[in-house]
């Protein structure tokens, strides 16, 4: 029996398996990890066998060396953070290594067709229907918070955020696909509001603004900046001043007031300021290498509890903050990773913002939205430690990479060359 696939069947595989990776973010479980691995597979088998490949790995490589170092970069420093230390510690390289794949996958994303591309807008309206459905079934705290992990409503706001600004891939959507583009556009909302998330909060003034930097041309000029602040200002005052969103925001406020007078910690904020305060102890202490992963961070961790910078009793696995976490775990290497993670990709999506063409705007905004999204909620949480997330920046980043280079070609067939695109 011999595996052959020709190109158009080819494309279908890798088209359906980005459709489960992105969909299976609605759904915390295997789907979305068997699809990464389906889509590794398909690349090592199309490397190997050099067969229904229209753009070519090395081209894919040379054309964007600074990305692909920049995503390969946590492993970088992870490495060599490991090797300083004389110490191996497998299940760390399980999630970051996803990153570095990115050009792998990028290369698969650029040898499907746009209109396949395009598809991939509807996993991401299923995925954040399930989502609302799911958390609409979730039982619920005692403070009426579903019991749902934080990382999870992040990727959902990213789904219902993509649902909404894919609605610009569409030259004249059907009133049936602006509905089913609009409800997953709610759901997220739902998602979002129900979860009472604060990290995640905090990213939606960034979402709107590059919803409308997507929907309208020139959408900075002075004199459409008015629209702009009045969006933001309205789904603020709706949002904030719900019942819910001011209790959350009190609470906030008390935990904070509670912790400037007495360092309590026995509230999620008064935690998450001692987390930073020993994660800043370490990186003082070990500035070049930091602490170490895995067993090496739990001994710090111990330590700093010894020396009651940390509660006795507490048990996490990281400090709640990315920037903090890679600095502590990594040393400078790893604030230096982690920033180019969430920077370079920006720069290259940001180039793209303010295209003339809708649909590669509208591309640029759901690449800047992953990496604004992921550096906010990033503040409160550590999201790189979670492999679907590992995954879902990768993949979600390629995706958009690529619709933004095969749109430009499509404007401009005799452009051939991907270096310029996106």
């Amino acid at each position: 029996m011999t595996f052959n696939l020709n190109r158009t069947s080819q494309q279908h595989v890798i088209a359906l398996a980005l459709l489960c990776v992105l969909f299976g973010a609605g759904l915390p479980g295997r789907l979305l990890n068997l699809s990464y691995f389906l889509l590794i597979i398909l690349a090592l088998v199309a490397l190997f066998r050099k067969t229904g490949i229209t753009t070519q790995f090395g081209e894919v490589y040379q054309s964007f060396k600074l990305l692909h170092w920049a995503m390969g970069s946590m492993l970088v420093a992870l490495i060599l953070s490991q090797i300083a230390h004389g110490h191996l510690y497998l299940p760390s390289f399980n999630s970051i290594a996803r990153l570095a794949t990115f050009v792998v996958v990028l290369w698969m994303a650029l040898n499907l067709k746009i209109e396949q591309l395009r598809t991939v807008q509807w996993a991401w309206v299923a995925g954040i229907v399930l989502c609302a459905v799911q958390i609409w079934f979730l039982p619920r705290g005692y403070n009426g918070r579903p019991e749902i992990e934080n990382w999870y409503v992040a990727l959902a706001s990213l789904l219902g955020t993509f649902s909404v600004f894919s609605l610009a891939w569409d030259e004249k959507p059907s009133k049936l696909s602006i509905a089913i583009h609009l409800l997953g556009g709610l759901c997220g909302i739902y998602v979002i509001y129900v979860s009472q998330t604060r990290g995640v909060w905090i990213a939606l003034p960034i979402f709107i603004i590059l919803g409308y930097a997507a929907f309208v041309p020139k959408a900075f000029a002075l004199k459409k900046i008015g629209y702009l602040l009045a969006a933001v200002a309205i789904v603020g005052v709706l949002f904030f001043s719900t019942d819910l969103a001011k209790s959350r925001i009190e609470q906030a406020a008390q935990d904070i007031q509670i912790y400037a007078v007495d360092k309590n910690t026995d509230t999620s904020v008064g935690v998450r300021f001692q987390l930073w305060e020993a994660g800043w102890k370490m990186i003082e202490e070990h500035p070049i290498i930091g602490v170490g992963t895995g067993d090496y961070y739990k001994e710090a961790l111990k330590e700093m509890a010894s020396r009651r910078v940390l509660p006795t009793d507490y048990n996490g696995a990281h400090s709640h903050n990315e920037l903090i976490y890679s600095t502590a775990t990594m040393g400078v290497l790893g604030l230096v990773a982690i920033l180019m993670t969430y920077l370079v990709p920006a720069y290259y999506f940001s180039k793209s913002l303010f295209n003339q063409d809708r649909q590669i705007r509208a591309a640029a905004a759901m690449g800047l939205s992953v990496c604004a999204g992921f550096m906010i909620f990033g503040l409160v949480d550590v999201l790189f430690q979670y492999k679907e997330c590992e995954t879902f920046y990768c993949v979600a980043c390629a995706v958009f990479f690529a619709f933004i280079g095969e749109r430009k070609k499509q404007l401009q067939p005799d452009s051939r060359s991907i270096r310029n695109n996106p």
